[in-house]
């Protein structure tokens, strides 16, 4: 028994391990737990401490073990659902300052980096923007923004 129980302890633990290293939200470290909290009842029993013992401690575990378990699932389901914060796709929407422009293409600021940029809709027969201009970024394509003029609702935000 004490055998048995000690390998429910250890393919409790790597069940933990590979959870805190796999996407499963949570599947395999509550089998974990469970498993871990078995193995603590096998080496509990085993022994002559009895079941006085052996019924508070695996209880502990298990119940410890599955609320860590549904916190870190309840977490990951969370993060799924999010919005994108990082990356090329959390800087559409941004703002950008125009440094120079040519024709159909220029440069802009934004973060304090230097990007290509070109308009994004037909605004061919409008001026090109002047340097210190304010635009907003509606798509990127490689290392290329598409941008567009600031609508004047936009510039009191």
């Amino acid at each position: 028994m004490t055998t048995l129980g000690v390998v429910a302890l250890l393919l409790g633990v790597l069940l933990i391990v590979v959870e805190a290293h796999a996407p499963t939200a949570g599947v395999l470290g509550g089998l974990g737990a469970l498993i871990f909290a078995a193995g603590v009842w096998l080496l509990f029993t085993s022994g002559d401490a009895g079941q006085l013992i052996a019924i508070p401690v695996t209880a502990g575990v298990a119940v410890a073990g599955l609320g860590v378990a549904a916190v870190a699932s309840r977490k990951v389901l969370t993060a799924r659902h999010s919005p994108v914060r990082t990356g090329v796709q959390s800087l559409i929407g941004s703002d950008a300052t125009v440094r120079s422009w040519a024709g159909s293409h220029g440069q802009v600021e934004m973060a304090g980096e230097l990007w290509r940029a070109r308009m994004e809709f037909g605004y061919e027969e409008d001026p090109a923007p002047t340097m210190g201009e304010s635009v907003v970024v509606e798509r990127i394509r490689g290392l290329t923004l598409s941008v567009r003029r600031r609508e004047p609702w936009e510039s009191s935000l």
